[in-house]
């Protein structure tokens, strides 16, 4: 299997940069001079706020954004496609997570579509006065997003891949649930203290190592989310990558898995990249996904290094398969019942992860790793009776 590179690549690399706040569309404020100050603080703070002018035109681009002061925008749309210039905003700017303040009745039928087709939240209630009223309204109009990442040992790939998940992931209304599985190398001292840090980062630790697919379950078991996403310690998140695979999943209800394509994946996932430093990797993720915006394909198999589905699946389908043990198969085994329960599977073109690959089983050694392999390929096959 050859060294791993990716902890000395990790050990390397230094903490991210903050990058998490959402985007603020404001399509009015009625009488309420609260909300226009909260806007002006939100834009402070480091959210992006842009002011939909009440009168549109008759004629010209699709959007016309004139700047009012550093992370303020005022934004003039045409009368005639209110849709098509928010969404043209949306590409060109690479907005990511976004909710709409609104109050007049008439911009009713355009939030609705904005938010069921680009899971935009939405805010009708402005009573709020203070900047941390306005913040958490806008935090708690976000459907709840619930990340669960299993651990053991690989200390230095589980603080950047942390890391990259609380600096990049936009999306306000978050859970990380960590499911360690009796790491010895430092990872548990290293996960308090990040959970101390970070109210909305949570620990689960295990007596015993019980394996991806059990340590899974019980991560899932433990959510709060309507959208939930399995994430490999292995993976490296830039800007914008779950609020992507949310918006999939809102637009389509039949969608019941989806996942990014990343660098490394033995599968149709995997995209050649340009970015060989992974300092440079947010620019390029940025730059590709907003090229490949809205762009998903079927694909036969998505591997569980970071997938996201809907809770209604979990519901139907259930838990991981604990047979697999240490893991390898669970993902198939799991993409096959899905399947069979009628749901779709596609690949988000326009969601990036970076990927270590094999990092923890790596760890196992070559002639462990195809024991393992070959186990679970047999149990795989003993299941759906060798025609997986």
């Amino acid at each position: 299997m050859g060294e791993d590179p990716a902890p000395s690549a990790a050990a390397r690399a230094g903490p991210p940069a903050i990058d998490d706040r959402h985007e603020v569309v404001v399509f009015d404020a009625g009488d309420s001079s609260g909300a226009e100050d909260c806007a002006r603080e939100l834009a402070r703070a480091g959210h992006r706020v842009f002011r939909v002018a009440s009168a549109g035109r008759s004629d010209g681009p699709d959007y016309v954004l004139t700047p009012r002061q550093p992370g303020s925008y005022e934004v003039s749309l045409r009368n005639e496609g209110p849709f098509e210039g928010l969404d043209a905003l949306r590409r060109d700017l690479g907005l990511g997570a976004t909710a709409a303040i609104v109050h007049d009745p008439s911009r009713a039928a355009l939030v609705a579509r904005l938010r069921a087709e680009r899971a935009w939240a939405a805010v009708s209630d402005l009573s709020w006065r203070t900047f941390e009223e306005a913040s958490a309204a806008l935090r708690d109009a976000f459907a709840k997003l619930s990340v669960v990442v299993v651990t053991y040992n690989n200390r230095e790939l589980n603080r950047l891949c942390l890391e990259s998940l609380l600096a990049r992931t936009e999306w306000p209304n978050r859970e990380i649930l960590v499911v360690d599985n009796a790491s010895s190398d430092g990872t548990v001292p290293l996960l308090d203290e990040m959970a101390e840090r970070h109210a909305d980062l949570r620990v689960v630790k295990l007596g015993t190592n019980r394996g991806f697919p059990a340590a899974v379950n019980i991560g899932l078991s433990e959510t709060a989310g309507i959208h939930l996403v399995l994430l490999n310690n292995d993976t490296v998140v830039p800007r914008g990558w779950a609020t992507a695979l949310v918006r999939h999943l809102e637009r389509n209800p039949r969608l019941g898995l989806v996942g990014p394509v990343t660098n490394a994946i033995a599968n149709e996932a995997r995209v050649d990249v340009g970015y060989r430093d992974l300092a440079d990797m947010p620019a390029w993720a940025a730059g590709w996904m907003r090229r490949h915006d809205g762009e998903t394909f079927s694909i036969p198999m998505l591997a569980f290094f970071c997938v996201a589905l809907r809770r209604r699946l979990l519901d139907e389908v259930g838990l991981l398969d604990e047979r697999f043990g240490v893991g390898l198969f669970e993902d198939g085994d799991y993409n096959r019942r899905a399947r069979e329960r009628g749901w779709d599977i596609r690949c988000a073109l326009d969601a990036f992860v970076h990927h270590w690959q094999m990092a923890s089983f790596r760890r196992l050694g070559r002639d462990e790793y195809l024991r393992v392999y070959e186990e679970n390929r047999k149990r795989f096959e003993e299941k759906w009776g060798g025609n997986g």
